[in-house]
């Protein structure tokens, strides 16, 4: 600062030196000019008073030059030259032309006969009724000599000025720049934790307001650091101790933070500042933190990473950046499998000893003859058993759904419209049981397995079945939405209350155990329809009004449609 201050000042005052020195220098230039032709005037009229024809004479200072010439022009005689006959005609230079013309003047030009420049000026002179001009020339360069030797003296005194000037400059920024530069050091020690408050050190109230303002905002500043240092102490330690991994990027998936936990997993250190991709080469984890920063769409799966299993949860905060949580679940995961596997086994166990219980009965419901007591137990074991077998089918295929991912190989084209009018005629018997009419409208296409398509429609139809009224009807409508495929399917029974709605999709909840029972029931059904949905990204929704009826509304996300 003071440097730059010093310079500044140096250069203004040279600068307005250097134009007194060119205003002075053309001030003195223009007065020697004016001297210089006032002087060849009083000496051209000095010689043409004194001149005689007869006799010329030139005066010995050879800094004048003078020369005499006829009305025509010729010369003849010159104080420079040995010979004046040998001089051409001077009629048409333009001094002797002004004094032809009765307007003499002053003319400044190189001469032809010396080589230097001069300064002339011509009269005309009778005698005896005879004209004569006599011309006067002075050298300019006794004009530029002057003015340079007048010139000397001004440098000398702008030198010695201008170096007053920067030594004053010079103590006085630095008394000016002192307090500041002590501020400058008072603010270095802001970050580093160390600043003091300054004291007013000048006799400059302005100064001393302005370090006032500095200390109050210096204090405030360095409580900040202080707090947002303590805050990033805190969030390193807490990033670094949990037992999750965090990954935070940026809206270009540049990596911001990476803690412990994360570097683990990935088994990479030093990721802060490069690509996503020098994290990790998955292409899932990837893609899902590319279309979280792209569309801004979340995600939560499951990852498989070295043999472990993480739940994987990305979101994206308001000012873009993209977050990533992973939760280890292996455990969680092994023992899911351990209970799956137990519980797939222990259906299929149950399922045969159930199907050879029902073989006999009906044996013994074909033999019981008339015995009405006998046929009465017979349907009641009956429908016992085909009850437990329904729950033992649900109960295995909500097993298979939960250990399912989507294989693009797997899926095809598939017209809802079609599968639906399958169901409901698969569902004829129960259909005309409850005398309930199934009505199926519109079609559109969706990218799935077929079982998962037939699934969903028939939980979905048997329940309006099964829990509408005597006599009512069921309604499938398949439609397009937005280049979306959208399932509805809606009856008008005894709906649902408020308070059962948001659970009404666990497995084995019933609003009414005892109806259930009676319908026959096995309180999988919707759950199996959430887990289908949740499978394809669709979004169920409920809507229901007790003695109105039910509507569920599947709508699927428009990448699950189909052209074909």
């Amino acid at each position: 600062m003071k440097k730059k201050l010093m310079i500044w000042n140096t250069a203004i005052v040279a600068l307005a030196l250097a134009l007194m020195l060119g205003l002075g220098i053309f001030v003195t230039r223009s007065d020697r000019y004016e001297m210089t032709e006032e002087k060849i005037r009083e000496i051209t009229e000095i010689y043409a008073a004194t001149f005689d024809p007869s006799d010329i004479r030139f005066s010995e200072d050879d800094a004048i030059r003078v020369t005499v010439l006829d009305n025509a022009g010729q010369v003849l005689a010159d104080s420079d030259a040995v010979d004046p006959a040998e001089m051409e005609n001077h009629s048409q230079r333009e001094e002797i032309l002004a004094a032809f013309a009765g307007t003499p003047k002053t003319v400044t030009r190189t001469s032809e006969t010396t080589g230097r420049k001069m300064m002339y000026y011509a009269e005309r002179v009778e005698v005896d009724g005879i004209s004569y001009y006599i011309r006067v020339a002075i050298p300019v360069a006794s004009v530029s000599s002057y003015v340079v030797k007048s010139s000397v003296p001004m440098l000398f005194i702008m030198v010695v000025v201008l170096f007053l000037t920067t030594l004053c400059c010079y103590f006085f920024g630095a008394g000016i720049l002192k307090p500041l530069d002590t501020v400058r050091r008072g603010l270095t020690g802001v970050e580093k934790g160390t600043y003091r408050e300054i004291p007013p050190m000048t006799d400059d109230e302005e100064i001393n307001r302005m370090l006032v303002d500095i200390n109050a905002i210096s204090k405030k500043l360095q409580e900040s650091v202080t707090e947002a240092r303590s805050e990033r102490e805190k969030l390193d330690y807490i990033l670094n101790h949990v037992s999750d991994g965090i990954v935070v990027t940026d809206a270009k998936l540049s990596v911001v933070v990476v803690n412990r936990c994360a570097e683990g997993i990935f088994g990479i250190t030093g990721a802060v500042g490069k690509g996503i991709r020098a994290l990790t080469a998955d292409e899932t984890f990837i893609g899902a933190m590319t279309d979280c920063a792209e569309g801004g769409r979340g995600s939560i799966f499951r990852l498989q990473l070295k043999g472990a299993w993480y739940l994987v949860t990305v979101h994206t905060t308001e000012n873009g950046l993209v977050i990533a949580v992973l939760t280890d679940v292996t455990a969680e995961k092994n023992g899911e499998q351990m209970r799956l596997e137990f519980f797939a086994n222990a259906s299929h166990e149950l399922k045969t000893p159930l199907t050879t219980i029902k073989g006999f009965n009906d044996l013994i419901a074909m033999e019981g003859g008339q015995d009405e007591r006998t046929r009465g137990y017979a349907e009641r074991i009956d429908r016992e058993v085909t009850r437990m077998l329904s729950l033992i089918d649900d109960m295995l295929n909500l097993s298979r759904l939960e250990n399912t991912t989507l294989s693009s190989s797997a899926l095809a084209p598939v017209s809802l419209g079609e599968v639906a009018g399958e169901v409901a005629e698969d569902l004829q018997i129960l259909a005309a049981e409850k005398k309930t009419e199934v009505r199926v409208t519109g079609d559109a296409k969706l990218l799935c397995e077929r079982d998962h398509a037939y699934e969903l429609i028939k939980n979905l139809t048997e329940n309006a079945i099964r829990y509408g009224r005597e006599g009512g009807h069921a309604y499938v409508s398949v439609e397009t939405v937005d280049g979306a495929p959208v399932l509805t399917v809606s009856d008008d029974g005894i709906g649902i209350d408020a308070e059962h709605q948001s659970r009404i999709f666990e497995r084995f909840y019933r609003v009414d155990k005892s109806r259930s029972r009676a319908t026959g029931g096995t309180g999988l059904g919707l759950a199996i329809v959430k887990h289908i949905c949740d499978l394809y990204g669709a979004e169920i929704t409920l809507t229901s009004k007790p003695g109105v009826g039910t509507t569920v509304r599947v709508s699927f996300p428009p990448e699950e449609a189909s052209n074909a």
